[in-house]
């Protein structure tokens, strides 16, 4: 089992988009079993995976196991539990999902302090930070896991970060976005020096490693490589080109990606997974019936030239997953 963050601290990138038509294109394209974890508080791909009245049947079922509620014993100092988050099916997207929880948010305060107690190398504090890890380790019965992140750098993230192979970052071509590139690299460098120092405290006083499904924890996280967001560009004797506005950050955004590579010992050729176009007209029927771009029809309100963007999405989304699963599988 591969299991993925999508993950950038800035918003509006078009995480949700991206991670759940490309969950679908794996689970269809390459007949993989592919399960969503929505751990973002804002519950962005629940809400987009799931029709209105089946999440709110979900959210008020009182024998629902929400994600948050995978924290509760923990809190109580009782371990972790014994049963999962429950799991849902989303039958457009042909996929899985635990389903997300606003009540996520108020975690990361568990999660903040507990990490000092993770620092210190104390057991409470590893238990805390890696709940996620552990949760993971009981669905290896997927090929493909992956995690919708919300735009931060808070504890929540962290523990996500530290339980998945590997990240994925979906960027846009904006000032805003370079800069978040800056704020992740310098984040992980002190995360990682913090983990590797619990971890020797821990072995001094405890005598051994703090393990999940009996192997050591660890700094393990691998960078899997980006998806663009379109940009804006002139078109010079048939080939798109940036306008000028856009050259500066692109290259500067160059940089930050070779540092970030360097940072995980990966080559910056490799890490370019493709770009998705501006797909303003359809993504919103998207939403509205639930279902992966590509495989909107008319029962969906697609009409004329529409047809011609959901196969261009298809396209896209297509060779993004064709991609991934001939790096990963």
């Amino acid at each position: 089992m591969k299991s993925i963050g999508f993950f950038n601290n800035k918003g509006g990138v078009g995480k949700t988009t991206l991670i759940c038509n490309l969950a679908s294109a794996l689970a269809v394209n390459q007949s993989q079993k592919v399960l969503i974890i929505d751990a973002d508080p804002q519950c962005n791909a629940s809400a987009y995976l799931l029709p209105e009245e089946e999440l709110e049947r979900i959210l008020l079922d009182d024998n629902h196991n929400s994600l948050d509620s995978f924290y509760e014993p923990i809190r109580r100092g009782q371990g972790y539990p014994v049963e999962l988050p429950t799991i849902v099916r989303s039958e457009r997207f042909k996929l899985d999902l635990i389903v997300g929880d606003p009540k996520l948010s108020i975690r990361e305060d568990l999660l903040a302090t507990d990490w000092a107690s993770t620092r210190n190398g104390e057991s409470r504090g590893f238990q805390t930070t890696y709940a996620i890890k552990e949760l993971l380790s009981r669905v290896g019965n997927y090929d493909f896991v992956l995690v919708d992140m919300g735009p931060s750098l808070g504890a929540l993230n962290r523990s996500v970060l530290l339980a998945v192979d590997y990240f994925l970052m979906p960027l846009s071509v904006d000032i805003f976005s370079l800069m978040a590139v800056e704020n992740i690299i310098k984040s992980f460098d002190n995360w990682r020096q913090s983990l590797d120092d619990a971890i020797v405290k821990h072995y001094r006083d405890e005598g051994f490693n703090f393990q999940i499904a009996g192997k050591d924890v660890g700094w393990n996280l691998r960078f899997l490589g980006y998806v663009m967001q379109q940009y804006k560009a002139k078109t010079v004797r048939g080939v798109r080109q940036p306008v000028q506005a856009f050259e500066r950050i692109i290259e500067k955004q160059r940089l930050e990606i070779v540092n970030l590579c360097n940072a995980f010992n990966v080559d910056p050729n490799k890490v370019d997974l493709g770009v998705i176009p501006t797909l303003s007209s359809v993504v919103p029927l998207s939403q509205q019936a639930h279902a992966p771009v590509f495989s909107l029809g008319a029962q969906d309100g697609i009409v004329g030239s529409q047809y011609t963007r959901v196969s261009e999405a298809g396209k896209y989304f297509h060779n993004i997953s064709n991609t991934l699963y001939e790096r990963l599988v």
